[in-house]
């Protein structure tokens, strides 16, 4: 009686994780790399709650890892700007061809909606649209109140 009682607690237990873990996923990020010059070089996850992860590395305001909040408008705008651009329609990689241009930060953006994920890598030679999106994205991340952790 003690082993299917303590199987049932570990299998509730497991169940709410799981269930936890599912309500506050990633659903966006952006990270910019590093050139040989003085580019940002960041990364920032954005979770269904409204919670914001940024992690500054070089050549930026905040370095190291902080942490913020945003609305759930606020996480929704950033997922119907990518449905606005039509994101999940965009190559993986751009250029397409190629490295494009070495000197060039790569900037990584990744989406997730109920119909899949996509991570794309942009260097150079992508589509104005993608590229409103990440700026659109940084501008948004510019004027939160970071913590650091």
């Amino acid at each position: 009686m003690i082993i299917k009682t303590f199987l049932f607690v570990t299998c509730i237990l497991l169940a709410a994780d799981t269930f936890a873990q599912q309500q506050n996923e990633e659903v966006a990020s952006l990270a910019r790399t590093t050139c040989y010059g003085n580019c940002p070089y960041y990364k920032v996850k954005v979770f269904s709650d409204g919670l914001l992860i940024y992690d500054g590395k070089r050549n930026v305001e905040h370095i190291g890892i902080h942490r913020a909040r945003v609305s759930k408008d606020t996480v929704n705008m950033i997922l119907k700007k990518a449905e606005e651009v039509d994101y999940m329609n965009f190559n993986i990689k751009y250029p397409v061809r190629g490295l494009g241009i070495i000197d060039f930060p790569v900037c990584i953006t990744m989406v997730k909606t109920a119909t899949g994920k996509k991570t794309i890598w942009n260097r150079n030679d992508s589509p104005q649209k993608l590229v409103e999106y990440e700026e659109f994205f940084d501008e948004l991340i510019e004027d939160i109140d970071w913590k650091k952790i």
